[in-house]
């Protein structure tokens, strides 16, 4: 059959033609089925964002430096500072109390003669492995003291007033807005009755179990470098010695003990000598704790955006 002359499209073009269409339907399902992963939390599923802030965060090497330095034979390729950074986005029409107190840590002015505690000098220092729920927050020198029978923050000699991050009971039994579940990885939550900063980061789906002991405040909305996995792949300690994130299994402290008997042994051992020298008050066994991440994993800056 000839080609029809008054058609201005060719056999040939009409064929590249069709194909383009179809490698795009293609590119689009491929792009919305590998988005859909991503979009867990989405505009659909969240409460407003009304504040949006960045953490800039670096995880050490195994010895705790940051220092640029040349590579030796010995040095493992994974062994290196990491750097990256969370965007978060607050919810701060369903829970105004939580996102103000948060704030107050973010938005610090600096001052040498007169430091405030500030998200820019904490830590991610703790993993619950049975919770999924990296906790970060941590500010070196802030403390919970007691103060004329009440509890207050004392940072750098100074007390400050312990708030607690509750919201109005009315407003958060509004049917209108029900409360958020513990549901989705990316989550910001923070410990209920917990007058510090401290506050936590869903790493599982499957953390529904907080829904009674912690409230939910924001997420993270941005993490181009896949710093929150990273975070979780790293060892932590637990009383059975380090544990790795990403294979589960137990490494014990010190080398091969011989077993699965001695390592029982060792653990137990370990144990009792940590719970005698809680009895003389040796506050040194308050820097070892069940799920202390053993990497130094700190926050360099923070801000507003």
């Amino acid at each position: 059959m000839s080609e029809d002359s008054s058609n201005p499209m060719g056999k040939h073009e009409r064929r590249s033609f069709i194909q383009n269409v179809a490698q795009s339907i293609i590119f689009s399902s491929v792009v919305a089925s590998s988005s859909s992963a991503s979009a867990e939390i989405s505009d659909s599923n969240i409460p407003k964002i009304t504040h949006k802030v960045y953490f800039d965060v670096r995880i050490s090497r195994a010895d705790g430096s940051f220092y640029v330095r040349d590579a030796s034979p010995t040095d493992s390729p994974d062994d290196e500072p990491l750097y990256g950074r969370f965007v978060l986005g607050l919810f701060g029409e369903k829970t105004p109390n939580h996102v103000e107190n948060f704030l107050k840590y973010v938005d610090v002015p600096y001052a040498v003669d007169n430091p405030l505690p500030s998200y820019s000098r904490s830590k991610f220092q703790t993993f619950d492995a049975a919770t999924g729920l990296l906790v970060g927050g941590t500010i070196p020198g802030l403390a919970v003291t007691t103060l004329a029978g009440g509890n207050v923050l004392e940072y750098s000699g100074k007390i400050i007033p312990a708030k607690l991050w509750l919201e109005d009971k009315n407003a958060s039994n509004d049917p209108a807005t029900p409360q958020l579940s513990h549901n989705n990885k990316g989550l910001l939550t923070h410990r209920n009755l917990d007058p510090t900063p401290a506050f936590g980061i869903t790493t599982r789906n499957t953390s529904t179990s907080l829904d009674v002991t912690h409230t939910i405040f924001g997420c993270i909305l941005e993490d181009e470098t896949g710093l929150m996995d990273k975070v979780v792949d790293l060892p932590v300690l637990t009383d059975e010695g380090r544990v790795s994130r990403t294979t589960n299994e137990p490494v014990s402290v010190g080398g091969d003990v011989g077993g699965s008997l001695a390592s029982s042994a060792f653990t137990l051992q370990r144990r009792v000598f940590r719970d005698a020298a809680k009895t003389f008050g040796d506050s040194r066994l308050d820097k070892v704790y069940d799920g202390k991440i053993l990497r130094r994993v700190e926050v360099t800056q923070v801000g507003v955006l």
